[in-house]
């Protein structure tokens, strides 16, 4: 009977310590993955969005559109703005803290409505990383993938390169012929007047409707020193790259300082055309099913978001 009760006494005494050990790592390890999760309203890629987040981002749409304060629409905003971030991170470029101090000095330096920046923030109060993460990332993430991802990648605008290189070597062996050539292409042509001073603009002496959009100085600056070169009826040698447009040029004539070119304009894509076929690599998850179908109810782009 004593080595009886001596053994379960020892059992006990092993088994309380193991169940003990298992309640506290489960207390410590499972409890908060399981309100993190209940906390997540949705997931764009790797990026959470909690009802907090969503509450703060209303405020914030309030303050820009008056009567926006809306579920739906703060959601849209930090969905399309954390859409911004992961295709930007996948293309390469880190977002970290220092990143997004960075670029909240950015928007105190060089914002023009630093009262309406000063209401933004008080929404915030002191939770300056939520003020980072849901406000200056969405703002560095679209502006970053804009000018420094989208204007810049040889690989996006390489099919519209690949026309207007086309269109140069075509009309290189008929330059009188350019117009038609262009026109036949598909490619808008326009008498251009371009000027040191002035950049380029349409020349006041032409008939055709003019198409393309004014390019600046600096890029007249680039582009007079390669028509100086040539004699009147020659074309440049090369497209000239814009934000927007690649453009052929032929030489006419000089007007003064300033020089004439006929100019076939092949426009590149979009940046919503390349954006909406990215975005959809991109999971989504919304877990709110009443807020998801509100979202897409009354957000036209949301029916092309990767849905969970």
């Amino acid at each position: 009977m004593v080595h009886y009760h001596t053994h379960q006494a020892g059992f006990s005494g092993r088994l309380l310590p193991n169940l003990m050990n298992k309640l506290i790592y489960f207390l410590l390890m499972v409890l908060p993955l399981c309100t993190g999760c209940s906390d997540d309203l949705c997931r764009v890629g790797s990026t959470r969005i909690s009802a907090k987040d969503l509450s703060l981002r209303a405020k914030v749409s309030e303050i820009y559109y008056p009567g926006s304060a809306k579920d739906y629409v703060a959601l849209s905003q930090l969905i399309k703005g954390n859409l911004a971030l992961e295709i930007l991170r996948s293309s390469g470029h880190p977002v970290d803290a220092p990143v997004l101090e960075s670029e909240a000095k950015r928007i105190d330096e060089n914002t023009k409505a630093p009262e309406m920046l000063a209401k933004i923030k008080s929404v915030y109060g002191a939770d300056r990383k939520t003020y980072l993460r849901t406000f200056v990332a969405p703002v560095y993430a679209e502006r970053m993938l804009y000018s420094d991802v989208f204007l810049k990648s040889p690989d996006i605008h390489a099919a519209t390169r690949t026309q207007a290189e086309a269109l140069l070597r075509e009309v290189s062996q008929a330059p009188a012929s350019f117009s038609k050539i262009a026109q036949q292409s598909g490619a808008p042509v326009a008498l251009l007047r371009i000027s040191r001073s002035k950049g380029i603009r349409p020349d006041q002496n032409q008939r055709m409707q003019h198409t393309a959009e004014p390019i600046g100085i600096e890029q007249a600056k680039y582009i007079i020193p390669l028509l100086a070169k040539l004699s009147p009826g020659n074309m440049l040698p090369q497209p000239i790259d814009s934000q927007e447009t690649f453009q052929v040029m032929r030489f006419m004539k000089k007007a003064g300082p300033d020089f004439i070119v006929e100019a076939a304009t092949n426009p590149k894509r979009t940046f919503d055309d390349w954006f909406w076929e990215q975005a959809p690599k991109v999971h989504t998850r919304i877990r709110d099913a009443a807020l998801k179908e509100e979202l897409l109810k009354e957000v036209s782009w949301a029916r092309k978001l990767s849905l969970e």
